[in-house]
């Protein structure tokens, strides 16, 4: 396996594999078929150096301060852990996909967004263009789920979804020609974010706690292979599939070229607390520790 060098070279490879760059009215390329040479692709994903600050929110500037404090830091603020790294460097929440395949097995996901505790799960998820995403709150208060898509820093509006208490919704992805990062977010709980980067086929997975991840039923071919997070520049290799058995592939991230918008950037307390000691709820669900 080799690394794929020049990003603007990976980026366009990614556009047209994925063919999110089409007219809405084209049907993407991806075929369901049967296919009996398959193979498995496991692997881990690590970051090294040293792992970004957790972002501070406190939580005076949002409403529903009781119910939202039952995840907190016992302070009055909301951490939002946005890069999750185990003590081996396992790295938490990137997406690999395979890139490249045509055909194979059946394409059925449809990606969903829990809400619980005043918090969007799971971070990052895959997501389809022109295709639906669940949104489900179990919350006993309100939420404005609202859409984005992404390019070079500049947001874009995808839709706006209220939901009432335990309701459930959903709404159509819709990337801009071009585009390929996918964020949704709370208009009332800025606190409230989670990421997707549309894939072209089934063949995906989401790192877990340690970093690992496998994909399973991978058609024999060469493909390029790429690594997502966030707030990360696409990773990407060029893998041989075999018609039968495991295949290795491991990617390493750098810590050191994270890109972090400044209006994001957030490394200290805005406020040592504005409410009371007498005002501040425990947390009931989860103690947050930087």
């Amino acid at each position: 396996m080799k690394k794929i060098s020049g990003w603007r070279a990976v980026h366009c490879l990614l556009l047209l594999s994925l063919a999110i760059c089409l007219p809405a009215h084209v049907v993407l390329g991806y075929e369901e078929v049967s296919v009996t040479s398959l193979a498995t692709l496991s692997g881990k994903v690590t970051l090294k150096g040293a792992v970004p600050a957790t972002r501070i929110f406190h939580l005076v500037f949002s409403p529903n301060i009781a119910f939202c404090s039952r995840v907190s830091d016992g302070k009055g603020n909301r951490l939002l852990k946005e890069f999750r790294v185990a003590s081996d460097g396992g790295f938490q929440d990137v997406v690999v996909a395979v890139v490249g395949v045509e055909k194979g097995k059946p394409f059925n996901f449809v990606p969903q967004i829990d809400i619980e505790d005043c918090r969007m799960l799971p971070f990052v998820t895959p997501v389809r263009n022109q295709y639906p995403i669940a949104l489900v709150n179990h919350d006993p208060v309100h939420h404005d789920i609202q859409g984005y898509t992404l390019k070079e820093n500049y947001t874009f509006p995808m839709f706006n979804k209220p939901l009432v208490p335990a309701a459930n919704s959903s709404a159509k992805i819709r990337m801009r020609d071009g585009h390929y990062i996918f964020r949704t977010q709370c208009g009332v709980h800025d606190f409230m974010q989670s990421w997707g980067i549309a894939v072209g086929n089934p063949y995906f997975a989401v790192t877990g706690k340690d970093g690992q991840f496998d994909i399973s039923d991978i058609p024999a071919g060469e493909y390029d292979l790429i690594a997502w997070h966030p707030y990360l520049k696409i990773e990407t290799q060029r893998i041989k599939v075999g018609e039968q058995g495991k295949i290795t592939a491991n990617f390493e991230m750098d810590a050191s070229f994270v890109e972090i918008p400044l209006y994001s950037t957030q490394k200290e307390y805005r406020l040592d607390t504005t409410l009371k000691i007498d005002q501040i709820v425990s947390p009931s669900v989860e103690l947050q520790i930087e």
